[in-house]
């Protein structure tokens, strides 16, 4: 910050050109300094974020499996009661294509990170839409790509995972879509698949993110 000696004059005293130019120098870079200020502060404030984390999500559409039970047609469960907060796994309630599962939301948000992999998976199988509360919907994600669980794979341009979840019997994957209208309250998200060779899976936690929403007054 840009700081001067205060120059002090009595009542009637005249005051240099150079002097007073130094006062008004002075104050602009206090001006200045202040306003870099405010717009740092703003800046931190817009893209202050709040993240919800749902577990223990339940579904009317699909079925739910322990993570140590085997799923009918699979040879290998998860080996584990639980994998970080992931305790239940969802798939079609027949094996191919069909709802995975119907999860209620009643959230605003603008990203969403949900767990999921593929028995036979790498491919494009799943299919996402958000029911919004005004009663629209809006596909997010249409035949995305899900890596196998049986076997770490790489991350795919198409639908790249922030994160996974290892073990020796199975792998999670983390994805995210984004909201296209955040500004509107989310009923539910609804997965399903597309691909009668592949058996995707959503575990039943998902994290929402979205921005803090300023104070109006």
């Amino acid at each position: 910050m840009a700081t001067f000696k205060p120059i002090v004059r009595k009542p009637g005293d005249t005051i240099k050109s150079d002097d007073w130019n130094k006062i008004q120098e002075g104050l602009l870079l206090e001006i200045k300094a202040l306003e870099d200020r405010l717009r740092i502060l703003k800046d931190y404030i817009d893209n202050m974020g709040e993240r919800v984390t749902l577990a223990g999500l339940d579904s009317s559409t699909g079925r739910a499996f322990n993570l140590n039970e085997i799923v009918p047609g699979e040879t290998k469960s998860y080996g584990a009661k639980n994998m970080g907060l992931i305790t239940k796994q969802w798939v079609p309630a027949v094996k191919g294509v069909g709802d995975i599962c119907y999860f209620g939301l009643t959230d605003n948000f603008e990203i969403l990170y949900y767990w999921s992999g593929a028995e036979n998976g790498n491919k494009n199988t799943l299919d996402i839409t958000l029911e919004y509360v005004d009663g629209t919907s809006d596909k997010i994600g249409d035949k995305l790509f899900i890596n196998d669980r049986a076997k770490l794979s790489s991350s795919k341009p198409e639908n790249p995972y922030k994160q996974f979840l290892f073990s020796d019997s199975g792998i999670w994957y983390k994805y995210l879509i984004k909201n296209k209208h955040p500004e509107k309250e989310v009923r539910y998200i609804k997965f399903r698949n597309i691909a009668a060779d592949c058996m995707p899976r959503i575990a039943n936690v998902l994290h929402l993110k979205s921005k803090i929403k300023p104070l109006v007054y």
